[in-house]
């Protein structure tokens, strides 16, 4: 019996169409008045500020710890990013970070203020970000962030509209939902299913394979990066219907359906699946050590 064919997809198509579209650049400096409370925000978690801001004021709260719940929730609604990271500890460690800008630092200070979460509810949910508050050309505004750490072994359903999401080295049953993402990942494992609409997922991995049952990951409107380590594990399904594939290193066929390959990488193991229905799909060897 033959072997398939070893095929290489070349990334011109998607560098040529990648460049047809304007990045969107920062029109304003970071020495903006109140930038001091925000720089290290900026550097850890990004910039969430709308236009040409005249002045800013961020912050970082210790919201304090909770139990650790059967499964772990937050709703992110409009402009509440969501970010989780899997540690060595027993109970969930709950911060909230808040980026608001408005004509005066105070004004923008008040902004932030009205910004809360109350732990006792399920789902988390943050209140007190007003649309009202973008009014005037985005010089009011404001955004926030629900940032977690939690047990490394956690159950997660989260989800964001235009704001972030991003999950670190948790292993579970995850629920991960975005309107506008973008939604990275990076050494989960489990049962994951991650669904965008509008925008980028990402998937940074290590390890000799999957851990867990598998991965089921689909962007409708964006681009989709999937990155392994080498002889990385795994049946592989990757596709796009309506954007170019870029892979950039030789697989062995076992399925071409025209918008969709499957495969299977290294010694094979649960099964990876990342799709992109309208926007490129890219596969990559993750330059990192392997872990």
């Amino acid at each position: 019996m033959s072997r398939s064919p070893m095929i290489r997809i070349s990334a011109a198509a998607s560098i040529a169409l990648l460049l047809a579209v304007p990045a969107r650049a920062q029109r304003w400096s970071d020495d903006v008045e109140g930038a001091e409370t925000c720089r290290p925000i900026w550097r850890e978690y990004g910039r969430t500020m709308s236009d040409n801001p005249r002045a800013v004021f961020c912050e970082v709260r210790e919201l304090g710890t909770q139990p650790t719940a059967a499964t772990i929730s937050v709703d992110g609604r409009d402009k509440t990013g969501v970010h989780v990271r899997g540690t060595a500890r027993g109970d969930v460690r709950v911060r909230l970070v808040v980026q608001a800008q408005a004509r005066t630092v105070d004004e923008a200070r008040e902004l932030a203020r009205r910004v809360t979460v109350d732990l006792s509810r399920t789902p988390l949910r943050v209140e007190g970000i007003d649309r009202e508050d973008s009014r005037g050309g985005g010089r009011r505004f404001v955004a926030a962030i629900i940032a977690m750490e939690v047990p490394q072994r956690s159950n997660l359903a989260l989800s964001v509209d235009y704001a972030p999401l991003s999950v670190e080295n948790v292993t579970g049953q995850l629920d991960l939902r975005a309107s506008h993402g973008p939604l990275n990942m990076r050494d989960v494992g489990g049962d994951v299913r991650a669904r965008v609409e509008y925008g980028p997922i990402t998937v940074n991995l290590s390890g000799a394979q999957w851990q867990g049952a598998g991965l089921d990951a689909e962007a409708e409107y964006g681009p989709v990066t999937l990155r392994v380590p080498k002889n990385f594990g795994a049946e592989l399904e990757i596709g796009t219907k309506h954007g170019p594939l870029d892979i950039d290193f030789p697989v062995t066929l076992k399925r071409f359906s025209g918008s969709t390959i499957a495969t299977t990488l290294g010694s094979g193991g649960p099964k990876v699946r990342a799709i992109a229905l309208y926007g490129p799909m890219s596969l990559k060897m993750n330059a990192e050590t392997d872990r």
